[in-house]
């Protein structure tokens, strides 16, 4: 019987040395824990060179993934509007609020019931996991926060909109394009399912955005104090009314 032997980048079975599964490890360089499991690893090790290291490697694999995705959903909603045309989009668009974001109406999740300053922090939270960074500026009537977004303004940003492989540009002027001559398909979520659908489901604006409409331009968010802040032509422009307890007296 010919001895057994472990080829190159293969796990084996063995007695001695091992872990404790009793499987050896080989020496390939490839990875078998995350980054960050690395990291905090290195960080109990007093390894911080090693802890900057993974730490870099972990975001700069989190950032490509998210791209990726991104990118995928971009796609796909490009491809849906291209084929059965604009208004597909918002169906589409629709169907996934309806099935996944319908918590957001459950009276718990009372959007208006805490102080501005913590729904900004809902959304600052958001936008930070997102890869930007976010300016605040405030006033008595809202919250104003500018950011320059790391998914539909990444998109723009890096030209995803141009040359012979461009993503949808939607062009059917309506509430899908915030009233504007058109719209980057990928942001087309933030007045479907951000905007009009809260409307749909409670009766009220939660969050008020303005994607960019250029490259290089910041996406805003107004968080305002009170329901009766928001202007009528913000309701307006996703071809809705502002709810008539909502209009100062």
């Amino acid at each position: 019987m010919s001895a057994s032997r472990s080829l190159p980048g293969v796990v084996a079975r063995c007695e001695s040395g091992c872990d404790d599964q009793g499987v050896t490890i080989p020496d390939d360089g490839i990875d078998r824990t995350s980054h960050l499991a690395q990291a905090r690893a290195a960080l109990e090790a007093g390894d911080h060179g090693l802890v900057a290291d993974q730490l870099d490697r972990a975001e700069r694999q989190a950032r490509e993934l998210k791209q990726y995705s991104i990118r995928w959903i971009a796609e796909l909603l490009s491809w849906i509007g291209e084929t059965e045309g604009e208004a597909a989009v918002e169906d589409a668009l629709r169907r996934f609020g309806e099935r996944n974001l319908a918590a957001r109406s459950l009276p718990e999740n009372d959007w208006w019931s805490v102080p501005a300053e913590v729904r900004a922090k809902v959304v600052a939270r958001a936008m930070l996991a997102n890869g930007a960074d976010v300016d605040i500026t405030a006033d008595d009537e809202k919250i104003v926060m500018s950011f320059r977004c790391g998914s539909g303004g990444w998109l723009v940003d890096s030209g995803a909109y141009e040359g012979d492989d461009a993503l949808l540009v939607l062009q059917e002027r309506g509430p899908r394009t915030f009233g504007r001559e058109s719209m980057w398909v990928y942001c087309a979520h933030c007045s479907v399912n951000n905007e009009m659908q809260s409307v749909e489901a409670n009766g009220r604006l939660t969050s008020v955005e303005f994607p960019p409409e250029r490259a290089g331009e910041p996406c805003v968010h107004h968080v305002y104090r009170r329901p009766t802040d928001i202007p009528d032509e913000i309701y307006v422009r996703i071809g809705k009314s502002k709810p008539a307890e909502d209009v100062p007296a």
